[in-house]
């Protein structure tokens, strides 16, 4: 033994102490990655919510790997090519954990650990891993044997057989470790998938009811739209840029802030945002609301600041500002607002899609830290029905199935048809008819009735149950 060990290099003794670590951070990791003990938020998964779908157990699997290659090495020294085997290892353990770590140090930096998992742990894992990549990279630079030289004759010492089962020993653990590690990954990695998909159902099964794509622009809808009375434009609206702005204006003053109520006045655009984040247990929504009226004035309210200023859609660049010249559509390239309120002195919009025209990003701040809130806004008609999409769950059942309309959602349809979510989800009433509840299991075929009720509106769906 200490023949053996007397022309060992600095190296070799790296490597040693790599094999024993990268052992105990191997098993240290599937001992605790699954324990929810260890996951003092969720309770659910110590390694954090973003590790879904990254199959995580590799991390174990590739440190063990590394720790069976570096044992071969400590077999085989003078042959130094292994150690590219153990570093291939530890350097997929290591990729592995870059992939989670990064949403555990933003959490700590934000002070928001909406991911999950236990940041203690995971940091360890990567600290560890780290250490042992870099060891494994630094160990055959520093040398394996005390000098190049003794290579040659630690290679011509062993003769025969000795030699030959060194030899052997080496290459089939490097072999073991690379195939199974390789083959176990794989498999981990297919399974995840597999699981991810959706499960087709086998022609000996019953065929799952198709449920029509929502629409809820019917006859009866259009024809409640042309019948409510409102004449205004807004798309006819052009407001043009201004040299300088008068915030002493009485007028400008007395615009709302908090609704879109003002008599006389139209409402050519109205914006809505909203803000939410968790932590600890809490989860509390920071509302946002802005309403553009046609004379050029908007007023709006975001969290608990009030703000009230001008509006135009057509700036000094615009091809043209004489309206009666010029088509309206042609000048209007742009929407901006302008105020004398601190941190939204001016703020301009861009292009949105679906039901919104615009959208952009607000300052929003609170005692604790300061955040931003994304607002969009639609060209405003009033609304005139509301209709309710059942899309998440169908309305198609069996008896013994559970009722869950929790992803359910309540829409409300403009005059001009335009049609969008309920924008606040908590001001929508619903109501389970008789023989029907939420949450429970149905107990009898039949149909049954949901109402949901909004600003006014109501409107119900059948829900039909078969035996």
């Amino acid at each position: 033994m200490l023949g053996f060990l007397k022309n060992k290099g600095i190296g070799y003794y790296i490597v040693a102490v790599i094999t024993l670590l990268s052992l105990i951070v191997g098993i240290v990791f599937f001992a605790t990655y699954k324990n929810p003990d260890l996951d003092p938020i969720n309770h659910i998964n110590p390694m954090g919510n973003s590790s879904d779908g990254v199959v995580v157990e590799t991390i174990g699997i590739f440190l063990i790997a590394g720790a069976v290659v570096e044992l071969a090495l400590l077999i085989a020294p003078q042959y130094r090519f292994i150690q590219i085997g153990a570093i291939a290892m530890f350097g997929l353990a290591l990729y592995k954990d870059i992939i989670i770590i990064p949403d555990f140090i933003a959490g700590k930096a934000n002070n928001v650990e909406y991911n999950g998992g236990n940041y203690n742990l995971n940091m360890f894992f990567f600290v560890m891993i780290f250490i042992i990549v870099v060891a494994a990279i630094v160990a055959p630079f520093v040398g394996f044997l005390k000098r190049d030289e003794d290579v040659a004759p630690e290679m011509k010492n062993v003769k025969g057989t000795v030699r030959l089962a060194k030899l052997g020993g080496a290459a089939a653990l490097v072999l073991v470790a690379i195939l199974v590690s390789s083959l176990v990954s794989a498999d981990l990695v297919r399974k995840n998938n597999a699981g991810r998909q959706n499960i087709k159902p086998s022609d000996s099964q019953e065929p799952v009811p198709v449920e029509p794509a929502f629409d809820p622009i019917t006859d009866d809808i259009k024809s409640v739209a042309e019948a409510y009375s409102y004449d205004f434009n807004p798309k006819e609206v052009l407001i043009l840029e201004q040299d300088e702005y008068d915030f002493n204006n009485s007028d400008m003053k007395a615009v709302p802030t908090q609704n879109g109520n003002r008599d006389g006045h139209n409402l050519v655009y109205v914006f809505e945002g909203a803000y939410a984040e968790g932590y600890q247990g809490d989860y509390s929504e920071t509302y946002g609301a802005i309403y553009l009226w046609e004379d050029g004035f908007f007023g709006g309210r975001i969290n608990s600041t009030d703000i009230r200023g001008y509006w135009y859609n057509s700036s000094k660049d615009a091809p043209a500002d004489d309206p009666e010249t010029v088509d309206v559509d042609e000048s209007k390239d742009c929407l901006n607002l302008v105020s004398n309120v601190n941190k939204y002195e001016f703020v301009n919009f861009e292009r949105a899609s679906g039901f919104y025209d615009w959208r952009t990003h607000l300052y929003l701040g609170f005692s604790w830290g300061t955040r931003s809130m994304e607002i969009a806004g639609y060209m405003y008609y009033p609304e005139v029905a509301i209709a309710i999409d059942p899309s998440s769950t169908g309305t198609q059942f069996k008896v013994g199935e559970t009722f869950d309309r929790s992803g359910w959602v309540a829409n409300r349809i403009l005059k001009n048809l335009n049609y969008s979510a309920v924008f606040k989800a908590s001001e929508v009433t619903w109501t389970d008819g008789e023989g029907i509840k939420n949450g429970q299991a149905f107990t009898a075929a039949g149909e049954y009735q949901v109402t949901a009720k909004w600003n006014g509106f109501e409107t119900s769906i059948t829900v039909s149950v078969s035996e």
